[in-house]
């Protein structure tokens, strides 16, 4: 089996998508994908959405 790159699990995520919907493109349970996530967040590239809980999505860079 072929493992999603975090480039393209980020261009999957430029909308709100749940943490189970992340597990089943990576192809393992949930607590395999919040570590994954983690570890995006921790780079500053994913934060939660504000609007519910357990979804993720890229975080937008604001330039001025």
């Amino acid at each position: 089996m072929q493992q999603i790159s975090d480039k393209q699990l980020l261009g999957k995520m430029r909308l709100p998508v749940h943490v189970n919907f992340i597990a089943h493109m990576l192809r393992s349970d949930s607590n395999e994908a919040k570590k994954r996530i983690q570890k995006l967040i921790e780079q500053g590239l994913v934060e939660e959405s504000h609007y519910a809980k357990d979804y993720y999505v890229v975080k937008s860079q604001i330039t001025n």
